[in-house]
């Protein structure tokens, strides 16, 4: 979302003359509860929506939403039980299943996909570090004989999307060691499972052919944990980060993905059971790793104590991993980026003051569980964006939505990690039933009208992919309908408003040398748009615009943006145009196409216009266009050099600064090495590195 500063401050004067009950400003609605009323249908009622319960300040949304030509727009395709993915037969079905998604997410105008590569400790990639998924052929360990991430990366590229590589960095198994289907392969009673150490229970799944033998966890089963019936890595042992940051260098290092992506999994989170909370942790379940690591580096035996040395456990990890992006970046000149999607909720104001207003009675990720501290990733800049998962309606009283969309948006005020939002599409169909916010087919776009009055907030992730295509509703009971009704309406808004028009993701300068060659001799041939490379190394991809006015003035028109075209390395490049566009010289007289080319952080080069009649100068190459805004090169979070306009100038000292050609794959730093390193560095205590931690450079 675009920075809105004087918007926001026209608001903050209307709502200061009128009462907030009742201040909508008037290209605003004042929001109400969805209910249902007696003759059963639904719409919206008299109560009030406010921020929070007992803030006093009813929620207002936006009547209409402004088109952007920066907004990250994305959803999520897990593949954990095959979740939005199914197991593909061979090649050529992954291939045709993939591209299935590529078609969804195109016609949703999204610019990037979020798919999980590492559901387990698993690889959909061949890897020296993690076996072959068992979502890919049925059996962990099994080689489907081809490279589904090679695959995928070269796919979505060629359609103009960037490609995230999401993985879970600790899950072991997914399935309760007591579920029909473990018990069944294992020929044992759930009391007999029960009864085995955790040691014993890997040796039993590696025999029963679930876990592969080169799988992580059977090779070092003492590094791992269990909680509700499922194993997780010890984030407490000094190995187990630096494995995971391995991985990850693995995969930056022999694949051209735009972003490492992790979710929200970490510690686990609480359970219940017989109505009773129960944490982990509780049963001493890692008190032994704190005995061995955490006393002896000087965490008190307190829960304070032990809850400190998690979290910072949790913190070194996402700073190995940072670090271990940078070290990539820095030798392939790359622009990797580090992503998180944390549970919605960091802590509750009656825990720490500044937390949310939410009840302590929900759950949280600083504390009592999960120990993410996900605002501290924020404001050290730990990572490079952040996707809350705010899975919430307006009116949930435990988690409203519009008071954790303005936190979030406060956290980022001053850091340069960007904010994208999660949505629940999901629980249109999973709620609807028995949550009356999620019938309100108008829920997520409200939600995405409301970010665009909060500064920071840049852009959209669903949950997930499955939920973005319409439901047969004739193929369904009658008493289902009414819910996947609310869900194909809830698309139907988004495609028309949301994600009606392409966009770019936002530019992250930090990762930019700031100087991106503008294209040369753009011109209208045969039906075509076409031009030449200034760079060919450098540019990632290239913006297609037309509108009215000059170069600069229509790169900034909202909704100018028609496409985007990936670089591939090409020296000269082509954009078919559309139909009604072949006979570009009858509308020449009145617009003007425009290309610029775009670099791995999408930083953006000067705007280039095609000559009709005489011609067009191109825009100084060397005066980048930053339509988020770089930091300010004086402040905290950019201590090094900064070149013209706040970018950071190569040299500079900051790590993802350090940038030269573009790379596709392969590297000089072998993974073997990385490995050794890390886990050389990690033997030191992780903790010891979280408690010494600087703001980051990168």
């Amino acid at each position: 979302m675009k920075r809105r500063i004087a918007a926001t401050a026209a608001a903050a004067l209307l709502l200061l003359a009128l009462p907030t009950t009742a201040g909508a400003a008037p290209d605003e609605e004042p929001l109400t509860r969805y209910v249902k009323d007696t003759s059963g249908a639904y719409g919206y009622g008299t109560e009030p929506v406010y921020t929070y319960p007992g803030s006093g300040e009813q929620v207002a949304i936006p009547t209409t939403l402004t088109p952007e030509n920066r907004r990250f727009s994305s959803a999520w395709v897990g593949t954990i039980g095959n979740l939005n993915f199914g197991k593909p037969a061979d090649a050529a079905d992954f291939d045709a299943r993939y591209a299935t998604v590529l078609d969804d997410f195109a016609s949703w105008n999204m610019n990037a996909v979020i798919f999980q590569v590492r559901p387990l400790l698993d690889a959909y990639y061949p890897s020296a570090l993690n076996p072959w998924s068992e979502f890919l052929t049925g059996t962990q360990g099994a080689d489907p004989g081809y490279d589904p991430l090679q695959r995928m990366v070269e796919a979505t590229h060629a359609r103009g999307m960037e490609f995230h590589a999401w993985l879970n960095p600790y899950r072991v198994t997914n399935a309760k060691m007591t579920s029909p289907g473990i018990l069944a392969a294992l020929g044992l009673t759930a009391d007999e499972v029960k009864a085995l150490s955790i040691p014993q229970y890997i040796a039993a799944l590696n025999d029963a052919g679930i876990l592969a033998d080169d799988n992580f966890a059977v090779q070092h089963p003492d590094w791992v944990l269990s909680f509700e019936e499922k194993l997780f890595l010890d984030p407490g042992q000094p190995e187990v980060p630096a494995y995971v940051a391995a991985t990850v260098a693995e995969i930056t290092e022999n694949y051209d993905v735009d972003a490492i992506h992790f979710d929200d999994y970490f510690y686990p989170y609480r359970i219940t059971v017989d109505g009773q909370n129960v944490f982990f942790g509780a049963q001493g379940e890692d008190r032994a790793t704190f005995e061995e690591f955490g006393l002896t580096a000087g965490y008190p035996d307190t829960v304070a104590g032990i809850e400190a040395w998690r979290r910072d456990n949790i913190t070194g990890l996402i700073t190995l991993v940072g670090d271990a992006i940078d070290a990539g970046n820095a030798a392939r000149g790359t622009a990797v980026q580090l992503g998180i999607s944390p549970f919605g909720i960091w802590e509750h104001k009656a825990l720490d003051p500044a937390g949310s207003h939410t009840p302590t009675s929900s759950s949280q990720t600083y504390s009592q569980a999960i120990f993410a501290d996900t605002r501290g990733w924020v404001q050290d800049e730990l990572i490079d964006y952040i996707v809350p998962q705010i899975y919430w309606s307006f009116d949930q009283a435990a988690a409203p939505y519009g008071e954790l969309a303005q936190w979030w948006s406060d956290v980022a005020a001053g850091s340069r990690t960007q904010v994208y939002v999660g949505h629940a599409l999901y629980k249109h169909v999973n709620n609807g039933g028995w949550e009356q916010a999620w019938m309100n087919p108008e829920e997520v776009p409200n939600q995405i009208r409301y970010n665009q009055k909060l500064d920071g907030i840049e852009g959209s992730v669903l949950f997930s992919y499955n939920d973005m295509k319409p439901s047969d509703l004739a193929a369904l009971p009658a008493d289902q309908q009414p819910k996947h009704e609310a869900k194909n309406t809830a698309i139907e808004l988004l495609e028309g408003e949301a994600f009606a028009h392409p966009t770019l993701v936002p530019a992250k300068p930090w990762l930019s040398d700031g100087q991106v060659a503008a294209p040369a001799a753009p011109e209208i041939v045969d039906g075509e748009l076409r031009w030449q490379a200034g760079d060919a190394q450098e540019a990632r991809q290239y913006a297609i615009y037309r509108g009215t006015g000059d170069p600069a003035q229509i790169v900034a028109t909202p909704g100018a943006l028609v496409d985007t075209v990936w670089a591939g390395g090409a020296a000269s490049l082509r954009f078919p145009l559309p139909a009604d566009d072949a006979p570009a010289a009858a509308r020449a007289a009145t617009e003007t196409w425009v290309v610029t080319a775009l670099d791995a952080a999408a930083v953006e080069s000067g705007p280039v216009a095609v000559a009709v009649d005489e011609p067009v100068d191109p825009t100084d190459p060397g005066t980048p266009t930053d339509p988020t805004g770089p930091t300010d090169p004086g402040s905290p979070s950019n201590p090094g050099a900064a070149g013209e306009d706040g970018v950071t100038a190569p040299g500079s000292g900051a790590t993802r600064g350090e940038r030269g050609d573009l790379a596709t794959t392969g590297g000089d730093a072998p993974i073997v090495a990385l490995l050794l390193g890390g886990l050389l560095l990690a033997a030191g205590a992780v903790t010891t590195v979280v408690a010494a931690r600087r703001r980051r450079t990168r």
